[in-house]
C-alpha cells in the first residue's frame, strides 16, 4: 500500500510540474513585444557604468543617457529587486514621430511650432505625450539636462531593461519587469505599449 501512495504522490508531483511549466511557457510567449519592435540583439550592448547617476545623497539611483543632443531618457538604477510594475523609464525632449492628433496635448502645428514629447509609465504600459509651443522656430527644445550620449547601434542594460539607440533618431526600450512594455521613438511613428 506504502509503493502505491508513493508512486501517486510521485505522478502528482510530475503532473503538477508540467503544469506549472505549461504556465510559465505560456506566460512567456505572451510576454513578447511586438512584432514591430527592432531586435535588441542586432545592438551593441556598453557597460551601464558611467550611466548611473544619483540625483542627490541617499537619492535613488537612475541609469541616465541621451540618444540626440535634445532627447535624454532615464530609468531605475538601483539595486535589485526593482520596484514593481515597472523601472519606470522616462524620456523627455524633441522626439520623432509625434505629429498627428494621436496623442494627449496634440494640437494644430503651425510652422515654426517645436514639439517637446515625453514617454513614462501609466500601467499597463507606457504613454507618449506631447505638448506644442510656438516661438522656436522649428528648433528642438533645449534642455537643462543631459545624459551621457548612447550612439547609434548601441544598447544598455540593466535589471529588466534594455534601451537601444539606431540609426535614424530610433530610440527603443524594453521594459520586462511585468510582462513585456516598453516604446519605440521614430520619425516613421512613434509607440508604446
Amino acid at each position: 500500500m506504502c509503493g502505491v501512495a508513493d508512486v501517486a504522490m510521485r505522478w502528482l508531483g510530475v503532473l503538477s510540474l508540467t503544469v506549472a511549466s505549461a504556465i510559465a511557457s505560456a506566460q512567456q510567449a505572451a510576454a513578447l513585444p511586438p512584432p514591430r519592435f527592432p531586435n535588441l540583439d542586432s545592438f551593441t550592448a556598453v557597460p551601464v557604468d558611467g550611466y548611473v547617476t544619483t540625483s542627490r545623497p541617499g537619492g535613488t539611483s537612475r541609469v541616465n543617457f541621451s540618444a540626440t543632443n535634445a532627447l535624454v531618457c532615464d530609468f531605475y538604477g538601483g539595486p535589485p529587486p526593482v520596484p514593481q510594475p515597472s523601472q519606470d523609464i522616462k524620456c523627455t525632449g524633441d522626439m520623432p514621430g509625434m505629429d498627428d492628433f494621436s496623442f494627449p496635448g496634440a494640437g494644430h502645428l503651425r510652422p515654426g511650432d517645436c514639439v517637446v514629447g515625453s514617454v513614462s509609465f501609466k500601467g499597463p504600459g507606457y504613454e507618449l505625450s506631447r505638448m506644442s509651443y510656438s516661438g522656436c522656430d522649428g528648433n528642438p527644445a533645449v534642455l537643462s539636462t543631459s545624459g551621457k550620449p548612447l550612439a547609434p547601434g548601441q544598447k544598455i542594460t540593466y535589471l529588466n531593461v534594455t534601451c537601444a539607440v539606431g540609426p535614424d533618431n530610433l530610440v527603443a526600450c524594453l521594459d520586462n519587469t511585468s510582462g513585456d512594455h516598453g516604446f519605440v521613438l521614430q520619425p516613421s511613428g512613434s509607440w508604446a505599449f
